[in-house]
């Protein structure tokens, strides 16, 4: 499958503490939406993907998303940081 279009939406929580830089939908071949991926800001200053995920017994959190193959999962995070960083430049 092929990412064919991916949405931004700035979403910057930094001023209320928060990580989150943006949200993304992303879609695969004209076929398949996904939404709820999150850009969001690592500890050494970078920025990351997180995919759309829930709250589980325990208070802990699961992917509901998962590529199973490493060039869909490479794929997804390319565009969709190529996307955030060509939006907020």
């Amino acid at each position: 499958m092929k990412v064919t279009r991916v949405v931004i939406y700035p979403f910057d929580t930094s001023s209320l503490g928060g990580q989150v830089k943006a949200m993304a939908d992303v879609e695969l071949e004209k076929e398949l939406l996904i939404k709820g991926f999150k850009v969001v800001t690592s500890r050494k200053g970078g920025v990351f993907v997180s995919y759309p995920s829930k709250k589980v017994q325990g208070g802990r959190y699961v992917d509901v998303v998962i590529p199973l193959s490493k060039e869909l999962k490479d794929q997804i995070r390319e565009e969709i940081l190529m996307a955030y960083r060509e939006r907020v430049e």
